[in-house]
């Protein structure tokens, strides 16, 4: 709302990088976000879940969990969230959990949906945690980012797969495709890549 008032426009493009693509989803379907909203790309987004995280949720003894939900919520706290959950956002990527979101809220016919997504082909190709997490979701889920599988990331009119050809040997981690790690990666230029993206939304129409 506040860039519709500011800039005059009709309607934003969203770009969302994982949940932050189910975050987008459920304002659109389910909040009135739809009116507002031409394009929603989501970016290595766990439309259908993850079943490792679930596997973890029911597993991992309580005391270890909560002491991992300590640490991350206190991050949270310091980047400014005021009233962090952890476990909470980790159980809205499970399989399970997504699945019932998928049921609540339908795509919308006001908006174009659309989805990128980028593979490891091996552990070594992330940093931790995601190096860790890769082997995980690649007996669970399958091919992934370290994340997320290469299934659960496609949702919408078209999917685009990233390093499809193989021509990256390390691939492109969870963490990279939003520059997590500030690290130069030789044959992928992550600027440009959201350069392209928004280029194209606009020779669209958007």
């Amino acid at each position: 709302k506040k860039i519709l008032e500011e800039t005059g426009c009709e309607k934003v493009n969203i770009i969302a990088h994982s949940k932050g693509g189910l975050d987008s989803r459920y304002a659109i379907s389910r909040l009135g976000a739809d009116k507002m909203v031409a394009t929603l790309t989501t970016v290595n987004t766990p439309h259908r879940g993850c079943v490792f995280a679930e596997y973890l949720l029911e597993h991992v003894p309580e005391k270890v969990k909560n002491a991992i939900a300590d640490r991350y919520n206190s991050i949270l706290r310091r980047l400014g969230d005021k009233q962090p959950d952890f476990l909470g956002a980790v159980g809205d990527l499970t399989a399970k959990r997504c699945k019932q979101l998928n049921e609540i809220m339908p795509d919308s016919p006001l908006v174009s949906y659309r989805s990128v997504g980028s593979l490891m082909p091996e552990a070594k190709g992330g940093k931790f945690p995601l190096n860790y997490s890769y082997r995980l979701a690649k007996y669970f889920d399958g091919d992934n980012d370290g994340l997320v599988s290469e299934q659960s990331m496609k949702w919408g009119e078209s999917f685009t797969l990233l390093n499809g050809d193989g021509k990256l040997k390390r691939g492109i981690s969870h963490g990279d495709i939003i520059d997590l790690d500030r690290e130069n990666i030789k044959d992928f230029d992550i600027r440009e890549f959201y350069v392209e993206l928004v280029h194209q939304l606009k020779e669209q129409g958007y």
